[in-house]
């Protein structure tokens, strides 16, 4: 099942509010940014979660 549809099916309030983003950008921003930021907006206390997939998935640091 695709990530999205687990999102709408799970958080509908915050889905709405992600088409209701978009649709203020015209199109330009993805669902997924738009999703997240509507996430933050309607709960706070997950802000320490805004940056995860947005991250490099390895920086090539050799530790």
């Amino acid at each position: 099942m695709k990530l999205s549809v687990l999102r709408w099916l799970f958080d509908p309030a915050t889905s709405l509010l992600a088409q209701r983003l978009r649709a203020q950008e015209s199109g330009h921003m993805s669902y997924d940014t738009s999703w997240r930021l509507a996430r933050v907006t309607r709960h706070p206390d997950e802000v320490v979660y805004r940056h995860h997939g947005h991250l490099a998935e390895d920086s090539g640091d050799e530790r």
